[in-house]
C-alpha cells in the first residue's frame, strides 16, 4: 500500500512540473510574439507618418480656385535693398503738362463728348457752348469787315484829295482815323472769335454758327469733369482738367541733413500704397536750390524708369534713394507664412490647364523694405522657380484644412 502512494505522488509531481514548464514556455512564445507585433506595429507607424509628413506639404488647387482666392504665382525677383535714404513725396507733372479748361465767354452746355480717363489730342472738340450773344459777335463781325471796305476808300480818296489841295487836313485825318479804328475793331473782333473756335472763313463766306467748339489745349487724359448739359458756365469756370502721364515724375522731400548724401543720376526705388507687390525705379534729374523754411526740406526730382502704368498725379510715394547696391532675391511680404517661429513659402510643382501642385518649403527671410523681404533657400531652388507671390496665407490655410480633415477621419 505504501509503494502505490509512492508511485502515486511521484507521478502528480512530474505531472505539475511538466505543466509548469508548458506554461513557461507558452508565455514566453506569447511574449516573443508581442514584441515582434510591436516591432512591426512601429515600423508600420513610422512608414505611416512618414508618408504623412511627406503629404502635408503638398497642395492641389483648381485654377479657378486662385482666381477666387486672388492668389498669384510668379517669378521671384531681383530688388535693391541695400544701403538707401528713406523718402516720402508725390508724383507731379510739370506745369506744361497740365490743363485746365475754361470758356472764353461764358455759354450754356450744349454738349460734353468725353469723360473722365478719356485719351484726347491737342485740338480736339471736348464740349460745345451755346449762347445768343455768339450769334450777335459773328455779326458784329461782319458788319466790321463790310464797313472797313469803305473806311479805307474814303481814307484813300481824301489822301488824293490832300495832296491836290481839294480837301482839307482835318477832314482827311479824320477819315484816318476812322479808318484805323475800323481795322482795329475788325481786327479784335477776329480775334475773339479764332479764340472762340470760330472758323472765321467759313463766316466770311455766310456760315453763322450758333455754338463754340471748347478745344483741348494739350494732349493727355481727362482727369476732371466739371459741366454736364444744360449747365451754364461762366468764362472763370474751370470746365476740364487734362493731364498728360507720360511726363509724370516724382517729387521728393529730402531733408536737410541728409541733402549731400544726393545727387543727379543716383537710382530709386517707390512704392505706392495701393500697390504694395509692386515697385518702381526713378532716377534723380534735378536737385532743388532752395529750403523750404518750415520743412527744411530740399525738393528733388527724379524721372520714372519704365511703365507708368497705374501711376496718377498727385499719389503719395514712399521712396528709397539709392546709396549702396545689394540686389538681392526677393518676394512681397504676401508670399510668406510663419509658423512655430519659421519661415515658409509656396513653391510651384506642377501645372496643367485645370490644377497647380504647390509645395510648402522652409526658408530664411532676410532684409525687409518696401513691402519686399529678401528670400534664402535653404536648400538649393532653381532660379526660375516659380512661387506663389500674393495670397500664400489663404493657400496655408487651405492646406492646414486638408490635414485636419484626415485627421478626422
Amino acid at each position: 500500500m505504501k509503494n502505490i502512494l509512492k508511485i502515486s505522488t511521484i507521478i502528480i509531481i512530474l505531472f505539475i512540473l511538466g505543466s509548469c514548464g508548458n506554461t513557461t514556455k507558452n508565455h514566453k512564445d506569447e511574449g516573443d510574439n508581442h514584441d515582434d507585433h510591436n516591432d512591426k506595429s512601429e515600423v508600420i507607424s513610422e512608414g505611416n507618418n512618414e508618408h504623412e509628413d511627406e503629404i502635408s506639404n503638398i497642395l492641389t488647387l483648381q485654377l479657378k480656385q486662385l482666381e477666387v482666392m486672388n492668389i498669384e504665382i510668379g517669378a521671384i525677383k531681383q530688388v535693391n535693398l541695400g544701403g538707401a535714404l528713406k523718402v516720402n513725396g508725390q508724383l507731379e507733372l510739370p506745369p506744361q503738362k497740365m490743363a485746365s479748361v475754361s470758356a472764353i465767354i461764358g455759354g450754356r452746355v450744349q454738349s460734353v463728348v468725353v469723360i473722365e480717363g478719356d485719351f484726347v489730342r491737342k485740338g480736339q472738340v471736348i464740349a460745345r457752348l451755346s449762347n445768343p450773344e455768339f450769334i450777335n459777335m459773328q455779326r458784329e463781325y461782319l458788319s466790321a469787315k463790310s464797313n472797313i471796305s469803305f473806311l479805307e476808300k474814303d481814307f484813300k480818296r481824301k489822301k488824293e484829295l490832300l495832296k491836290d489841295g481839294i480837301t482839307s487836313s482835318k477832314s482827311f485825318q479824320q477819315a484816318e482815323a476812322n479808318y484805323f479804328e475800323g481795322k482795329a475793331v475788325l481786327n479784335a473782333s477776329k480775334s475773339t472769335l479764332q479764340l472762340m473756335g470760330v472758323n472765321v472763313t467759313a463766316l466770311e463766306s455766310g456760315q453763322i454758327v450758333s455754338s463754340v467748339p471748347i478745344i483741348a489745349p494739350i494732349q493727355g487724359y481727362i482727369q476732371n469733369v466739371e459741366i454736364n448739359i444744360g449747365k451754364y458756365v461762366s468764362p472763370e469756370q474751370e470746365m476740364f482738367e487734362i493731364v498728360d502721364n507720360d511726363h509724370l515724375h516724382i517729387g521728393l522731400k529730402v531733408f536737410e541733413k541728409d541733402i549731400d548724401k544726393v545727387k543727379v543720376g543716383q537710382k530709386i526705388t517707390f512704392g505706392l500704397t495701393t500697390r504694395p507687390d509692386k515697385i518702381y525705379e526713378a532716377e534723380i534729374f534735378a536737385l532743388g536750390r532752395a529750403f523750404d523754411m518750415q520743412t527744411r526740406a530740399v525738393k528733388v526730382h527724379a524721372k520714372i524708369i519704365g511703365n507708368h502704368e497705374g501711376l496718377l498725379t498727385g499719389m503719395f510715394v514712399e521712396a528709397r534713394i539709392i546709396t549702396a547696391n545689394k540686389k538681392v532675391d526677393a518676394l512681397p511680404d504676401e508670399a510668406f507664412v510663419k509658423e512655430n517661429g519659421l519661415d515658409y513659402i509656396f513653391i510651384l510643382k506642377k501645372k496643367d490647364k485645370d490644377n497647380v501642385e504647390l509645395e510648402k518649403i522652409q526658408i530664411n527671410r532676410g532684409v525687409s523694405d518696401l513691402g519686399f523681404s529678401e528670400v534664402v533657400f535653404i536648400n538649393q531652388t532653381h532660379k526660375d522657380t516659380i512661387v506663389v507671390t500674393k495670397g500664400a496665407y489663404y493657400v496655408n490655410a487651405e492646406l492646414n484644412k486638408g490635414e485636419f480633415e484626415e485627421h478626422e477621419h
